[in-house]
Formats: structure tokens, sequence, C-alpha cells
């Protein structure tokens, strides 16, 4: 009759039931009673991987679902009439050997169940449910049921458990016992479970016997530890993400092995310590899936659970990482938890936009001071894992052949209007596209050189002087300081274009207003307005006054890459200003390193720690770290900033050992950085 049992019963209670017969206490053999379910449980929450061993689950498996027999064999000597041994097993139907009753048995008969570990896994361990019944006995003879390992012999040194008349009684006063077994550690060999007549040449087991048999064993389930001492490996590793600048989604091919082991259970890929792969690529049909744990000890159904030798082709997404040199490991590990690294080298990944067609200007064919060019970006892609595209502009200044370009200062929109310092020159337009993972540059080609206009600014009187603008409404509202004019001039004490870093970031500007005829206009009111890169806004952001002799002095506000202009209105209602005079300001970003440790090993890993500082945009900013190696600074990862500024890089050596500087830089027309180009300072590390 089957019988079903709750499942918030142990499987040691479910035994029990399902024998009819009370719950047994703990023998104190060589077998504490432990259940399953609290096997299990406890199993789940240890940490640490039980590295070398495995476990074979014979007939049920933990969650009480039906568990193949592989291992198990049975043979016989002697026997009896219906005397028999079955491997045969499953959930509530026990493999059994059996002396029965039916007629006597001569001493020395036996029924036995063996099982034999895998070939390349030792027994080291590990827990049976058994029921032992020894009642028969004879003149000179007693039934005899024995659980035995390492090996099947009369040898009281490899007798597990033991029940017979004229022994210690088993439990509870009888030569019955029923429970959970534990078998010992380190013995090795094979686990037998032996139902037999012993005692004197010649006699019989005839007499008594419980469950019609002279003796009786029984299996209900089996988990036997294994060690196994196997090195997994791989061969023939290969694929397009060990080919430079790998991008997007690549593959890694290889043959792991396990050979005389339980086979590879899982590959693992880690760029830089982090996991982009982890899995079982085969499961073998699912037999080398687990169906729990025990001790940290993955459990397995079969004797060989993982395939011996597969292909393994992983896909890994370089996307995942910033661009730059990386450190790939791969791990193939066995189902007993086996591990070895096949495969720890340098990769690279290049994920920035790529452009597909070059940015270009919008110009007539001629280009004339004062009329705004506009532009297109060009068109660019990017690895759909490495986010979204975002652009930032420079305008350069060129000679007359298109070379020896610059940067404008403070030009960093995606239209331009050209002034009559640009005369004579050509302009080409930059466009930065920066993704998650880098950033890339394509350049437009260049105008023809800029001409003169009569619709231009016109020629000013010069590097850091002001004219008045054409067009005046003169004489509006009130005269603003004596002997106003609205010819007036601007003459500033600083150059027109000035680049400081971004620690030297305050300005003081100085200078003197004139009107035509060289005499100073005293008392003026001047309006200092600012235009930060990349923005089509000025804004005013302080006044200041002329003295009696027409010099001024205004302290301007630390502030990011951006133009300066310093105007004048002779009459307090003026709609246009009388005189006005441009500074453009480029600054240096600013940038943080800090590296811990300052010295290790020559495979050691150090982090570099840094910030970039000033406004930082949402999406954050590319930063570009370099070392030091054979004479030049050679870059090895472009990371992307928070929008605080804060990045963070892992970097492991490759055998290097000595000194080595490290920096990091960042580079200008990055969308909505106003700052150009900019380095920290230098971070050595040691090695040795």
């Amino acid at each position: 009759m089957t019988r079903h049992f709750s499942a918030s019963h142990s499987k040691e209670t479910q035994a029990a039931i399902r024998r009819g017969r009370p719950l047994l206490k703990a023998v104190t053999l060589a077998c504490a009673v432990l259940s399953v379910a609290a096997l299990t449980a406890v199993s789940l929450n240890v940490a640490a991987a039980y590295a070398g061993n495995w476990m074979e689950v014979s007939c049920e498996n933990p969650n009480q679902s039906a568990a193949p027999n592989q291992g198990w064999t049975s043979f016989f000597a002697g026997g009896g009439n219906g005397s028999n041994n079955n491997t045969v097993c499953g959930p509530g139907s026990p493999m059994s050997a059996i002396l029965s009753t039916n007629a006597a048995v001569a001493v020395g008969s036996e029924e036995t169940l063996a099982y034999t570990p895998p070939s390349g896994s030792t027994l080291t361990g590990g827990q049976v449910d058994i029921s032992l019944y020894a009642d028969g006995y004879g003149q000179d003879a007693s039934g005899t049921a024995i659980a035995y390992s390492p090996e099947f012999a009369y040898n009281g040194s490899n007798v597990v458990l033991q029940c017979a008349t004229g022994q210690p009684p088993c439990s509870n006063g009888t030569n019955d016992f029923g429970g959970v077994l534990n078998l010992p550690t380190g013995r090795g060999g094979s686990f037998y479970l032996s139902a037999g007549c012993g005692g004197a040449g010649g006699q019989a087991c005839d007499a008594g016997g419980s469950n019609g048999a002279w003796s009786l064993v029984q299996l209900w389930w089996g988990n036997f530890l294994l060690s196994s001492g196997a090195t997994p490996s791989a061969s023939g590793i290969s694929g397009t993400v060990l080919s430079p600048d790998a991008r997007g989604t690549q593959e890694l091919t290889f043959t792991a092995a396990d050979s005389g082991g339980p086979g590879v259970y899982t590959t693992t890929a880690q760029v830089d310590g982090k996991t982009v792969y982890s899995g079982t690529p085969d499961t073998n049909s699912g037999e080398c899936v687990p169906v729990g744990t025990s001790g940290g000890a993955l459990m397995f159904d079969y004797s060989q659970p993982c395939r011996a030798s597969e292909s393994v082709d992983l896909s890994i997404n370089t996307a995942t990482v910033a661009d730059g040199h990386h450190t790939l490991k791969v791990t193939v590990e066995d189902a007993a938890q086996n591990s070895s690294v096949v495969y720890d080298s340098t990769i690279t990944t290049d994920n920035a936009p790529a452009d597909t067609s070059a940015p270009t200007i919008v110009a007539p064919s001629q280009v004339f001071a004062g009329a705004a060019l506009a532009t297109a970006p060009g068109k660019w892609s990017a690895p759909s894992a490495a986010g979204s595209i975002a652009y930032g502009y420079e305008w350069e200044d060129c000679d007359a052949q298109g070379n020896n370009c610059t940067a404008i200062a403070g030009a960093q929109n995606s239209s331009y209007t050209p002034t009559p310092s640009d005369i004579g020159h050509t302009l080409r337009f930059v466009v930065n596209a920066s993704d998650s993972d880098g950033l890339a540059s394509a350049t437009s080609a260049p105008t023809g050189a800029v001409l003169a206009s009569q619709s231009s600014l016109g020629a000013l009187p010069g590097p850091g002087t002001g004219g008045a603008s054409s067009g005046v409404s003169v004489g509006v509202g009130a005269a603003n300081g004596t002997a106003a004019s609205e010819r007036a001039q601007l003459r500033l004490g600083v150059r027109r274009a000035i680049t400081r870093t971004f620690a030297r970031r305050a300005l003081r500007l100085t200078g003197r207003l004139l009107d035509t005829s060289g005499h100073p206009i005293g008392g003026a009111t001047l309006e200092v307005l600012q235009r930060i890169a990349g923005s089509p806004t000025l804004k005013v952001i302080r006044h200041t006054t002329t003295r009696a002799d027409g010099d001024f002095a205004v302290r301007v506000p630390p502030g990011p890459s951006r133009l300066i202009e310093v105007t004048y209105r002779a009459f307090s209602a003026d709609t246009v200003y009388s005189a006005e005079a441009k500074i453009e300001e480029s600054v240096g970003a600013g940038v943080q390193l800090e590296i811990a440790p300052r010295a290790t090993g020559s495979t050691g890993t150090i982090v570099l720690d840094g910030r970039v500082l000033g406004p930082i945009p949402s999406q954050g900013v590319v930063v570009e770290l370099l070392v030091h190696y054979r004479g030049h600074w050679e870059p090895f990862r472009d990371p992307r900033t928070e929008s605080s500024g804060h990045f963070q890089v892992v970097y492991q050596f490759q055998g290097g050992v000595g000194r080595f500087p490290f920096r990091a830089e960042v580079f200008g027309g990055q969308a909505a950085f106003p700052f150009t180009h900019g380095n920290s300072g230098s971070v050595d590390v040691t090695t040795n």
C-alpha cells in the first residue's frame, strides 16, 4: 500500500511512518540520526564552497522526488528458497536484500547490495536511510544485517553497523534498526549492505525471524559524499573578443574538459573582476543540474553528472565596460567545485560612438565675418549597451590652407559667427560624441578663408579694445559718465584670449574708458557679461564704475570657459552699446586622482579613484586613464564619471616590476561640459 506524506514532515519522520513503526532515537553507534530535510536547510545557508567534493544521490531526492540508483549492484552467496536482492528503488520503495524464512539457510549465505563510487571519485562520507532486521537464528547460527565500508568482509574494522543475535541490541533492545546512518569519513572503497546467516560451519538459520526473513536489509535513500581531485582545463581558446578594439557583443570559444572528474559544471568570464557570464554551458540533458546541496557540496543524481568535455561558445558584451584595456579572466569549475583559471590576459574594447558620415559646415561659397555659420553633426552609431550618444562641439581657427588649427576659446556651440580676428583664416568644426563607454571625435573640412564685409562687425580698434557699434541711437536718457560719448572706446589691461587652469579661475579685469579723442570718461557705469561655452545666452555678472581718469578694475568671479564682455552705454536708455570689449577665456578641466595601494605585487590590483571638478552634466564626462610604460603614456581605460564627477576603476598589473606613474585626463568639447582639456597630477605606484 502506498502512503502519502506531508511535505512538513522530515524524511526521517516519513521513513518511520511508511515503515509502520515509531520514530527511533539517535543511535550512538557510528551513526547520528539527521533528517535530510534538516540537512538541506542547513546546507542552503552555507556560504563557502565545498571545493573538491560532490554528492551522488540514490533512490530519493531531497524534495522526495525519484532519483536513479546508479553505482549500485547486488550479489549473493549460498542463499535459500525465496531469498533475493533488488536494486530497483524510488520514494517509498526501497532496494532490498533478503534471506527468506521459506526454508532454512545455511551459515555463510548472504544477499548483498553494493554501492561503488564512480571512477575518479572517492567515497568520503555521506548518509543512508536504511532498515535492518536480523531476528533469525539456529543452533550456533544467527541472522545478521550489516553495513560495511570500505570493503565487504567480516572484519570488525570495516563494520559501520551490525544487527545480529548475540550482539548488543541495535535499538530499543532489539536486533532491528531503522533510521539515518552517517557513513564514516575517509575510508574510501565501496559501501555494502548485507543480509546473511553467520555462525559455525554446517549450521543454519532456521528459527525466529520477522518480516518474513531470517535477515533483511533495505535502503530507502542514500547521499554519498565523494571527493575528486580533478583539475578542469581548457584548450583552443579563441574568438572575436580577443581581437584588438573589440566592439559590441563578441564571442569567446574553447573546449572545456574535466578529465577523471564529475564533469564541467560551470564557466565564468570576468572583465576586471566583474562577472559578464556565469552559467552551465551544457546541462547534459538535465543530468548536470544539482538536485540540492549538502554542507556546500552539490548533489547530483548521476555517476557522471556533467560532460567530461564540451565545446563552449560564450557571448560577451564588451559594451558593459568602458573603452580601453581590460583583464579578461575565464574560470572552469567542475561538479565537485574544483576550479581552474584557464585564461587570464588583457583585451581591449572600443565602444565609443563611430561616425558613418563626417560633420559639415553649412556655408555659402564665401564666408564673411559677422555672418553666422550653421552645421550638421554627421551620422553616428554606438552599441545599444553603451548608452545614448551625447554631443559636444568645438570650433577651430586654421591658417589659410586649413592647417595649424587651434581651438577658439568659448566657441562650443553647433553654430558660430566669424569675428574680424578670423579674417584671412579658415575655420573647421569638431564634433565630440560620447556614450557610456568612451568618446570619439570627427572633424569637418575647413571653410574658405573668412572675408571682411560691410555687414560684419567691421575692423575694431584691436585686441582688447572696443569701439562704438554701428546704428547707435544716441542721446536717449541720462548721460553715463562725464563727457559721455557714443563713440567711446574701451581699452583692456588683459589679453583678448587667455588660458587658465581650473585652480586659477578668478580674474581681475582692468582697463580704461576713453572718448574718440583719448580723453577719459569718469564716473561711468560699465556692465560685465559672460556667455558660458556651449550656451547662447549672455548674462550680466558684474557692474563697475570708472574713476576720474577713466580707469576701472573689477574682479570677475570664477567660471568655466566663456566669453567675457565689458560694455558701455553712453546714455541710460540706449538700446545698444556705445563701446564693448571681449575676452575669450579658456579654462582647463580640473581632475583629481588618488590610487590605493601605492605599492603592490607584480600581479597586484590597485583602485584608481578620482573626481572631475566643476559643473558636470547629468550624463557625466569621459575620463582617459593613462600609465607611463616603456617611455610613453599609454591609455588603458576610458571610464565615464557619475553626475557628481566621481569615477573609480580597478586595475591589475600583468607582471611588470618597477615604478609606474598614472594620470587622468579629460578632453574638452564634451556635451554640456564647459571646460577645455585638463589632467590630474601624476601618481606613482611601485610594484615588486
